[in-house]
């Protein structure tokens, strides 16, 4: 009886360490996408799904766990579920080498989990159920301005993005959204740099118009871009205070400084 109670034991913990191995991957194998970028794995998981749906459903109908686990002489199911636990590990590696080639052509990938990720690989098509992670792979952007175009309406493509802050910045040009996850969420990351710079540019020509008039200069640009640029003035401003105390060998110019943004701090 100890020995039967020890093999039911091992029996039975080894077929749930199969099964949660299985339910992670099934999730995983059901889209399309992952089935067509792993073919050899998607084939070894349908056969082992194929044994272990036969080998619970057997189970089930034995009723006890002593003739649910001695179906044929021990130690037959304990071998059967070792070998699944191998072959399941084999497919789990596979897919971690596949994870790891997509991390090293989008490295933003690395932000999140696999979970995630897979999500977003299985829905490369679906730019509308990837949003909620794009908080997760770019600071601060909400979502896309997203719209589906062509006859079938089967195609979509991005105009600019939101911040969280509901803050809308336009693309410089629009966005066709094709192909796999990587390939377009590496077009969003050069279409954000493009922009940002261009927007970095104009807003710091901005301020040098409206140089004596903030209030209103901080309400046409961008949050990042009005920060970026107030930090540069504001260290183009002392240097050139820090060169002019030097050239008249006095602080009158740090002082004159000071007071003036003393003065455009208070407004703000």
């Amino acid at each position: 009886w100890e020995k039967t109670l020890s093999y039911i034991s091992e029996s039975v913990e080894k077929g749930l360490i199969v099964q949660r191995q299985w339910l992670y991957l099934e999730n995983i194998f059901q889209g399309d996408d992952i089935r067509k970028q792993l073919p050899d794995e998607a084939k070894r998981f349908a056969t082992i799904t194929e044994e272990f749906q036969t080998i619970s459903s057997k189970m089930f109908q034995a009723k006890t766990a002593v003739k649910a686990t001695h179906l044929r002489a021990p130690p037959f199911l304990l071998n059967r579920f070792n070998r699944m636990d191998e072959r399941l590990e084999l497919i789990q590696r596979a897919l971690e080498i596949y994870l790891e080639n997509k991390r090293q052509l989008f490295p933003r990938f690395y932000f999140i989990s696999n979970d995630d990720m897979l999500e977003i690989l299985g829905n490369a098509k679906r730019p509308d159920l990837v949003q909620t992670h794009l908080k997760k792979l770019f600071d601060n952007l909400y979502k896309l301005e997203l719209k589906r175009v062509g006859k079938t309406l089967n195609r979509w493509q991005g105009s600019g993005m939101y911040s969280d802050d509901g803050e809308f910045v336009e693309f410089q040009q629009v966005l066709y959204i094709d192909g796999p996850s990587e390939r377009w969420l590496k077009q969003v990351e050069e279409y954000m740099f493009t922009i940002m710079k261009e927007l970095l540019k104009l807003t710091r020509r901005s301020l040098k118009k409206l140089i004596g008039n903030r209030e209103k200069w901080i309400f046409l640009w961008p949050g990042q871009m009005i920060l970026t640029t107030a930090q540069i003035q504001w260290t183009t401003d002392c240097t050139r205070s820090l060169i002019h105390c030097n050239m008249v060998d006095q602080k009158k110019p740090l002082r004159k400084l000071k007071r003036k943004q003393i003065k455009v701090l208070s407004k703000l």
